[in-house]
């Protein structure tokens, strides 16, 4: 099969097509063929070689929706033909984590294209409880994002931020693939929304998203949230960066909650335990969806809640111009590789 491998750290043109061996279903797996893969800031950050564990000569890709073409031993929930989005972690499905529906605390948790394969591929190898049918009329395209980044969005805004209707909302990072479709899930829930770009070229697009604010900043903004808010501050912010955490907590409201969902710019940021204290703030760190959050994107996507934002539709093979596309912020939404 054709797969495109990452030869080296570096820059896209170390993502190369090559020829690999088509992988067999084993036991309680399915062989799925990739039909959309997206491409998420992840991949970008393991291409240049900036994440813990990550390793060259493998596939990269997360974000997947495909058909079953072929099932191991012991499949019992699916059959050749559905079709199906894959949930963006492989979990054991048998720890106690798991088994009360948190298979994102699993301890057994693997990652594509560190400790298992990724979805720049034609084909895809995954164990058959961490593939999810597809609502009717949901096109492969759309559904490639359902896992991350529009479920990811759903743990972090309704699992744990705990968002509730008329609560104000900050969202950091808001034209980026998860910031993008926070704006309309924070929308679905009944929440003002202000979000925070560092180009003024996407104010139209985010006021377009449903944003009831825009604040165009490279790093301070807790001033103007300040104001917006009649120096209230926010309830809920969604902390897509990580480096404009310390901003983030001067823009709370007294028993605000701070989600941290990114950190693009891996390194230490400072916290005044002070401010914590004075104003009871919550900081929780937020990761993957459960198997059951991405139930909910897919219902919401279905149902025309939230959009699937995709800025454009590559062929794999060119899938470096998509990471320098994406490195050089000149998308809205994300890049989906789809077709040889």
């Amino acid at each position: 099969m054709k797969a495109i491998v990452l030869k080296g750290f570096g820059g896209p043109e170390q993502l190369q097509v090559e020829e690999v061996p088509t992988p067999q279903p084993g036991r309680g797996e399915v062989l799925v063929r990739v039909h959309a893969a997206g491409v998420c800031h992840h991949d970008l950050l393991h291409r240049a070689g900036q994440l813990p564990g990550a390793h060259t000569g493998v596939v990269l890709g997360h974000e997947v929706a495909g058909e079953v073409v072929q099932i191991g031993d012991d499949v019992l929930n699916l059959a050749v033909g559905a079709r199906v989005v894959i949930y963006q972690r492989r979990f054991c499905g048998q720890c106690r984590q798991c088994l009360r529906g948190r298979q994102d605390l699993c301890r057994a948790l693997g990652l594509p294209s560190v400790d298992t394969e990724g979805a720049y591929a034609e084909y895809l190898r995954v164990p058959a409880i961490s593939a999810v049918e597809l609502p009717d009329g949901l096109d492969y395209v759309q559904a490639a994002l359902a896992s991350c980044p529009i479920a990811t969005s759903v743990r972090a805004l309704h699992g744990e931020a705990a968002l509730k209707p008329g609560e104000t909302v900050l969202i950091n990072g808001a034209s980026g693939g998860l910031g993008a479709h926070q704006i309309q899930l924070a929308r679905a829930l009944g929440a003002r929304v202000i979000a925070v770009t560092g180009s003024a070229e996407k104010r139209e697009f985010l006021q377009a998203l449903g944003a009831h604010e825009v604040i165009v900043s490279n790093g301070s903004y807790s001033a103007e949230v300040w104001q917006l808010t009649g120096k209230r501050g926010v309830d809920v912010a969604i902390e897509n960066l990580g480096h404009t955490l310390e901003d983030t907590l001067r823009s709370m409201s007294l028993g605000g909650r701070v989600v941290v969902l990114g950190n693009v710019s891996p390194a230490a940021v400072a916290v005044n335990p002070g401010l914590l204290i004075g104003r009871r703030l919550k900081l929780q760190g937020s990761g993957s969806a459960t198997l059951e959050e991405l139930r909910t994107a897919l219902a919401l996507i279905a149902a025309g809640q939230v959009r699937p934002l995709i800025d454009r539709v590559l062929p794999f093979p060119e899938v470096a111009q998509a990471h320098a596309l994406l490195e050089s912020r000149q998308v809205n939404g994300r890049i989906v590789l789809s077709g040889w």
